[in-house]
């Protein structure tokens, strides 16, 4: 066992507090440090194993608390001298100069927003012992820290390294769950993933779950390598079929690490990169984060990046506009049918005055008791009026209803009839079907309300408040099958 102190770089902490501004980014230090060790021993078959342990349950949780996350690589592997030597140069790394992931070479002292130890066990080859590297958050004031020759808890013989965050802070635990640590990863490490530079998994107790790389929703639309000059930058883009919040365009830097959304710096807040119906990434090595690994250092080949982008820009947004129609219309010539057969549906069970008869059973619970032992009675039908659709109503496939971008007398309008086409005629563009075409069941009760509307207008005419009054009784009729 030998002590040791760090010496740290000018504004190392300023740094560092700036680079980890949450828990999983702290979490990625050590993960970045993992995927840059199995790139320079450049074996064939990197992995790298996240392990979440937990602590007995108490009371009623079914898990109890956080106690140790664990980072192992089959990477190069360290030796006490270059464990020492690290020490020396936290804030001045070797990897500034290697165009490494980790480029402030100060991820080991991240351990102290997550957990009060680390233990760092790492060996240099298969066979050879490992050495531990002990770091305390108690320690950090004083630059403190312990090189263990055979560690008695954290030795083992393989190539690589396994850090051991130890004494998880409760007050963060919650933010390390093993779902959003794979997400997470999945999404920071996704270019690298995609790529096949490493393998990835995370496991809680016994089972193992492998991180795969960020998923790309709808349509891949342009995957191609633009010429920077000196540097090249992969784009690889899809289009959603229509806006979702969370869809982004991501920029990936050196060694595949994530820099930022694309449409966060200045340069690309605008359509198409803005848009969200568009989601991929752009991935440029020679690109480099700034020292809070925020945005990106905006030298000669981000310039160039900017251009080469800008020229595709026409291309891109002619694809999002194209896609997402086409994807929209396909979605809705669906709906359209499950409506067509919703009406038919509807009317055929009005005919036979099934309608009320549908309403309780829809609203009676399995079998003939009430849950308490006791054999419901039959509830007799209420006297009512049968209405028998007009034979105009008696609709059975589509095409009934149809798509339009409303002319300009009838802009306000939700829709209105064709009698030269004979079809009811939704106005795509009214904020009340925009609103309803985003989830499937919405669009079907919305449609089915503009037919039940157009259809009594036929029916009853000018008449407003006979229109008003049936409308309220067919929709009221129909809640079942709308349900």
């Amino acid at each position: 066992m030998g002590k040791v102190f760090l010496y740290t770089g000018p504004g190392v902490f300023e740094v560092l507090a700036n680079v980890c501004r949450n828990p999983l980014e702290a979490l990625k230090q050590f993960v970045e440090n993992a995927a840059d060790a199995i790139e320079q021993s450049k074996t064939a078959e990197g992995h790298i194993r996240i392990s979440l342990e937990y602590g007995s349950p108490t009371n009623d949780d079914k898990q109890g608390p956080l106690k140790r996350i664990s980072i192992q690589d089959n990477g190069a592997g360290m030796t006490r001298e270059k464990m020492r030597e690290m020490l020396r140069r936290i804030g001045d790394s070797e990897k500034i100069n290697l165009a490494l992931r980790g480029e402030q070479g100060i991820g080991l002292l991240a351990f102290g927003l997550i957990a009060e130890e680390m233990h760092l066990a790492s060996s240099p080859r298969d066979g050879y012992p490992s050495s531990c590297l002990v770091l305390k958050r108690s320690w950090l004031k004083t630059g403190a820290a312990e090189i263990v020759e055979r560690c008695p808890t954290h030795q083992h013989t393989d190539q690589g390294t396994v850090a051991y965050l130890e004494g998880i802070m409760p007050e963060i635990a919650s933010q390390l769950t093993g779902e959003r640590i794979k997400v997470y990863l999945g999404q920071q490490f996704s270019s690298d993933l995609r790529a096949g530079l490493f393998t990835m998994s995370i496991s809680e107790g016994e089972e193992s779950e492998q991180i795969h790389p960020q998923h790309f929703r709808g349509v891949k639309v342009m995957s191609t390598q633009v010429s920077l000059g000196h540097a090249t930058a992969f784009v690889e883009l899809y289009v959603l079929p229509w806006e979702m919040a969370d869809a982004a365009t991501q920029l990936y830097g050196r060694k595949g690490a994530l820099i930022c959304s694309l449409s966060e710096l200045d340069d690309f807040d605008l359509p198409p990169w803005n848009d969200k119906r568009l989601e991929g990434y752009v991935r440029c090595d020679r690109l480099k984060r700034t020292a809070d690994k925020t945005a990106v250092v905006q030298d000669e080949v981000y310039r160039a990046l900017v251009n080469e982008l800008r020229v595709l820009e026409p291309k891109v947004q002619e694809l999002v506009t194209e896609v997402s129609t086409e994807s929209l219309e396909r979605r809705f010539n669906i709906i359209l049918g499950r409506t067509g057969r919703l009406i038919d549906k509807f009317l055929r069970y009005r005919e036979k005055g099934l309608l009320a008869s549908l309403a309780l059973t829809a609203q009676a619970p399995r079998g003939d008791g009430d849950g308490h032992g006791h054999k419901l009675q039959p509830v007799p039908e209420p006297a009512r009026t049968s209405v028998t659709a007009a034979p105009s109503m008696r609709i059975t496939h589509p095409p009934f209803i149809n798509l339009k971008s409303p002319p300009r007398e009838r802009s306000e309008y939700r829709s209105w009839y064709d009698p030269n086409e004979g079809i009811i005629c939704i106005n795509r563009e009214h904020a009340e079907f925009l609103l309803s075409q985003r989830e499937d069941r919405r669009c079907l009760r919305y449609l089915f309300s503009i037919w039940a509307k157009e259809t009594l207008l036929q029916e009853f005419g000018a008449d407003a408040q006979k229109v008003a009054d049936e409308l309220v009784g067919v929709l009221a009729e129909a809640e079942p099958l709308l349900r």
